[in-house]
């Protein structure tokens, strides 16, 4: 299945450390006599509190939830907020990256309809490329950084680019597969990680090595488009992003279905893997998204195990 990784590697990607710095650069290019970026100010007082209160109505997102399904009250207000935020800090990264997330479990978690889906992660593409081909246009004209030192200095930058990768992938996925990788999803999906790679491999338990693991491991291998997939890599991804991060169970699920698929030898590594993931509490903060993950290794385990069968969850999550 192409690019289930990504609700997220999406999924994982929740409340984290980063080692980005707060400062955020100047949309405008800077002059070839500038050494570096003019930043912006910070957001004005009344963004910043409109953004504020937009983070308590996510942190409220699951209340109300029945089943796996959550209630969208509380993730639309919490939409509805950052937009507002934005209106008033349009280049305001940090903001649209929250915003980002907001959108992505909008769709991926609110029992949203096919068509919802595809309007919520077609509007998550487009504003998310936007702001990234704005960063990279101003990493380009400044002088005396590198890209990656540029971007580093733009806060919210390793959430901008998770997040676009994680609504590039899931609108891929309504596509379709073979469409999606001959639209450029896939090297797209392919550049955004590894830049999250490149800002902070560390980033949110290793999210770009467990999206650029997810990506090789699901997307199909197409003559002159897809060529570059690999496999191999997508488990050597996916055993790094392990080795960062061992307790996150989106990266557990995720390796153990590799290791299912493409090195079934190793079968006693992968239940060993869910067998950890099944037993795992969910994190502070993202008890919703991990027990989605914590169920879906359970029922892995059932099947594997020869019970009756049960239809298994192959998340998008980066």
């Amino acid at each position: 299945m192409l690019l289930t990784p990504i609700l997220v590697a999406l999924a994982t990607a929740f409340p984290g450390q980063s080692s980005t710095p707060a400062q955020t650069p100047s949309p405008t290019a800077t002059p070839a006599s500038s050494p570096s970026p003019t930043p912006t100010p910070f957001p004005s007082p009344d963004a910043a509190a409109i953004a504020a209160e937009a983070d308590e109505h996510f942190a409220r997102r699951s209340i109300g939830a029945i089943d796996e399904v959550a209630n969208k009250q509380e993730v639309d207000a919490a939409i509805d907020g950052f937009k507002k935020a934005l209106a008033m800090a349009p280049n305001d990264i940090d903001i649209m990256a929250r915003l980002m997330r907001a959108l992505h479990f909008r769709g991926a978690y609110t029992g949203a309809d096919v068509e919802e889906k595809k309007a919520i992660f077609d509007e998550g593409r487009k504003r998310g490329q936007e702001a990234v081909d704005r960063l990279e246009a101003e990493a380009k004209a400044a002088r005396g950084l590198s890209r990656i030192e540029f971007l580093r200095l733009v806060k919210g930058t390793p959430a901008l680019y998770l997040w676009t990768a994680g609504h590039w992938g899931e609108w891929g996925l309504a596509k379709g597969k073979f469409s999606a990788a001959r639209s450029g999803v896939a090297s797209r999906l392919r550049d955004l990680a590894q830049t999250v790679i490149d800002l902070d491999p560390l980033y949110e338990d290793a999210a770009g090595y467990r999206l650029l693991g997810r990506l090789h491991s699901e997307a199909p291998k197409i003559l002159f488009i897809t060529g570059w997939v690999s496999h191999d890599k997508g488990v050597q991804y996916l055993r790094r992003a392990y080795q960062i991060a061992p307790h996150n169970p989106v990266t557990d699920n995720f390796l153990a279905e590799a290791i299912l698929d493409h090195e079934p030898e190793k079968r006693e590594e992968a239940l060993k893997l869910l067998e950890e993931c099944a037993a795992l509490t969910p994190r502070p903060g993202n008890a919703f998204e991990d027990e989605r993950y914590i169920r879906d290794a359970r029922l892995k385990l059932e099947q594997l195990r020869g019970l009756p069968e049960k239809e298994t969850l192959r998340s998008s999550c980066p």
